[in-house]
């Protein structure tokens, strides 16, 4: 074989090969696709489940960076392999023999996960059945003619802030439909975070240990304030309150108390780094205040752990860039903006592997959560 014939074979091989940086990482990004209803809703019809889309975004086989897989759900790598994560809204009744009405029907949006290849299980004590229009009259006025029919009037909701192969971070809302508390402002928020075993909150302490529990009792002020800027009540030193969330490029924890209606609340930044043990991500922080001099719009930055690729979310798009010294590069790809609630790495040889996982994940309909009858006492997190 003469030397330019084998020269030629050889360039030919290596433009065939991803450049080097597109091999390094690749990202799975959980984010909420659907909002659903709120505890203002007048009704049931007015409350819709929360809907949440998982993308892997990779170099395909030409090296570009690419959509290489979509799904339903939150799809969350664990030590014991992918698991899938959403919420199932279900209605739930209740009527003691008491009652002098018809009983009453509560909206109800419930957390689950599981192993992808197992449906996740959602307890309810009593669901309800199906019934006319006609069997249903609000709680207050009534006539004697409707003195045995339904109210709709519980709403228990719920919103999946933070994911990761550990911890979740959710938000419960707790109120009453507007036909049937017409003042408006009668709900409770709370805020917690919890693990893949139980739906026990997990404190700080417990979590993150005696240094994290210090920095939450730090940041709690003196008193909290609702939406008109005024003292409203005292937090406690309790730290079964806590949320992660985004803070200048970083998941970040957030001491959080809800003391009582009308948004009087407590929401204050704790001043401790969550451990990677946790968040299940080791990526550098980029410099905020640099970006934010290059960037118009800035809401919140990503960097991969091998510091090659570089997310920047604005108000309307979602910009992959190569990480160039610390700003954004070369535009790999663009993504419409959406709330991010997961974020998690793979670098190196483990691309290509997560790459064939999850485009086989992708390829076929995912177990669809089941709903079982379970008394109260008994109800618990099954997988």
């Amino acid at each position: 074989m003469s030397f330019w014939r084998m020269a030629i074979l050889i360039l030919v091989a290596l433009s065939t090969i991803p450049p080097a940086w597109g091999r390094q990482s690749g990202v799975l990004v959980g984010f909420l696709a659907e909002p659903g209803g709120t505890v203002s809703a007048q009704s049931f019809d007015d409350v819709k489940e929360p809907k949440y889309q998982t993308v892997w975004i990779a170099p395909d086989a030409t090296g570009k960076l690419a959509v290489l897989a979509t799904m339903p759900d939150l799809i969350v790598p664990r030590k014991d392999g992918f698991w899938h994560v959403g919420l199932k809204q279900v209605c739930e009744f209740t009527h003691n023999v008491s009652d002098v009405d018809g009983g009453s029907e509560s909206i109800l949006q419930a957390l689950w996960r599981a192993p992808i290849a197992k449906p996740g299980i959602v307890s309810v004590r009593r669901p309800c059945a199906a019934h006319e229009p006609g069997d249903y009259a609000p709680p207050y006025p009534r006539s004697e003619q409707d003195k045995n029919k339904i109210s709709q009037c519980g709403l228990g909701l719920m919103d999946i802030e933070y994911v990761s192969p550990v911890v979740l971070s959710i938000r419960k809302d707790s109120g009453q439909s507007g036909e049937c508390e017409e003042r408006g402002g009668r709900f409770t928020a709370t805020l917690s975070v919890i693990g893949y075993d139980s739906d026990e909150k997990l404190t700080v302490s417990h979590l993150l240990g005696p240094e994290a529990q210090q920095a939450y009792v730090k940041a709690l002020p003196k008193h909290a304030q609702n939406d008109e800027g005024r003292d409203c009540g005292e937090p406690t030193t309790a730290d079964d309150e806590w949320r992660i969330g985004r803070n200048a490029g970083r998941w970040s924890a957030f001491a959080h108390q809800d003391l009582g209606f009308f948004n009087c609340s407590v929401d204050a930044l704790m001043r401790f780094r969550l451990p990677s043990s946790v968040t299940g991500d080791n990526s550098p922080q980029a410099d905020w205040k640099v970006l934010q001099a290059k960037v118009k719009d800035l809401q919140d930055t990503y960097v991969s752990p091998a510091k090659d690729l570089l997310i920047v979310m604005t108000g309307t798009e979602l910009r992959f860039h190569e990480y160039a010294e610390g700003e954004p590069g070369k535009l790999l790809l663009t993504l419409p903006a959406q709330p991010i609630v997961m974020v998690q790495w793979s670098t190196g040889t483990h691309v290509q592997g997560w790459t064939n996982q999850l485009q086989e994940i992708s390829k076929h309909p995912l177990p669809e959560p089941e709903v079982r009858v379970v008394p109260a006492a008994n109800q618990r997190i099954q997988n």
